[in-house]
């Protein structure tokens, strides 16, 4: 059994309740960063000093780990809030930074970007109020975002790291610019929705010209997260049908191709989160509360099963990479990060 339970260290010393963690981001089987506030801790705070609590002195939190996860140590830069952590070709992280200058205005959002695997960390954009919804960066110079414009979303691209940017004009219907990404220098890839249909779209990021692929899904399911192959680079999504009883279902992008696995799927169970490496699949699924790990060393021919340390407070964040690197949080203590190092023999 690979699985450890990691103590994340506290700013009050309460239990359980000093940050909300947004996201948890594995750049390799080492490296890897949890990401989000110290919002139970300004309540802490806010009920020993005897104030109000404010939203506008959360203070940034970011976990850096070195090791996959077995410890951390802590960064703040400054006050407010990340979320929505992405790398870039060269190395380079970006983080969505969200700010409370009063209570009872809109947060002001930011991009910040790491050069150095997030020891430091510098503004490269600023929108006002306008509330960002993504952010992806090919490399140093080329990267987009989404932003909130009016009641609708306006996607914005650069050429110059984020000194200027532009509205990148998509005129297709149906295709979702909230989240779209790089796969290659200069193509988009997201989702295209349509009456019934569910596929997939390039947008040239010079043009905007775009391609819808129909990936001929079953009717009724739609494309959950994206997620690469970190041995052989393939994109893939999970395909579901919410409230429907169906085989574990992956479509790979890069060939186009949608596979169904021998899976053993029963009712009151579900998909937590999905990835693959080569021959190695892994899957974090809930059985009736209780989540377990199952993994196949020979592209879904074989399942193995196992239970985890503790048992899973939530869905959200998780992080699965590689062979069998996996992190979740504990419910016993929101602290305790339940991690499962990969062996030499997965």
């Amino acid at each position: 059994m690979n699985w450890h339970l990691t103590n994340i260290p506290t700013e009050t010393g309460s239990i359980s309740f000093d940050y909300r963690l947004n996201q948890y981001f594995l750049v390799d089987n080492l490296m890897g960063f949890m990401l989000g506030n110290n919002s139970g801790a300004e309540v802490h705070n806010s009920v020993i000093e005897d104030r109000p609590y404010y939203k506008k002195n959360y203070q940034t939190t970011l976990f850096k780990t070195e090791d996959g996860g077995l410890s951390f140590k802590k960064i703040t830069v400054g006050k407010g809030t990340l979320s929505k952590m992405t790398k870039d070709t060269q190395g380079n992280l970006y983080v969505i930074k969200e700010v409370y200058e009063k209570d009872n205005t809109p947060p002001q959002y930011t991009i910040l970007k790491s050069t150095d695997v997030g020891e430091t960390w510098q503004e490269i954009g600023g929108f006002n109020t306008q509330k960002i919804f993504n952010v992806r960066f090919y490399d140093a110079n080329k990267g987009i975002v989404s932003i909130e414009k009016g009641k609708g979303v306006e996607l914005l691209k650069t050429i110059d790291g984020g000194k200027t940017w532009e509205t990148l004009i998509v005129k297709v219907k149906g295709v979702d610019i909230n989240d779209p990404f790089f796969i290659n220098e200069n193509e988009l890839y997201t989702t295209y929705e349509a009456e019934d249909t569910n596929a997939t779209a390039t947008v040239n990021f010079n043009t905007g010209k775009t391609i819808v692929h129909q990936c001929n899904l079953p009717k009724g399911y739609r494309f959950d997260v994206f997620f690469n192959d970190d041995v052989t680079g393939n994109l893939y999504s999970e395909v579901l049908k919410y409230g429907e009883l169906h085989p574990l279902m992956l479509y790979n992008h890069t060939t186009q191709k949608l596979i169904t696995y021998d899976f053993k799927n029963n009712r009151d169970q579900t998909n937590v989160g999905v990835n693959i490496s080569g021959n190695y699949i892994a899957v974090l699924r809930s059985d009736n509360g209780k989540i377990f790990y199952y993994y196949s060393k020979d592209n879904g021919k074989n399942w193995i099963k196992e239970s985890l340390p503790d048992y899973l407070a939530d869905s959200h964040p998780i992080a699965l990479y590689g062979k069998g690197l996996v992190w979740v949080k504990s419910i016993r203590n929101l602290y305790n990060l339940q991690v499962r190092k990969p062996s030499f023999q997965n």
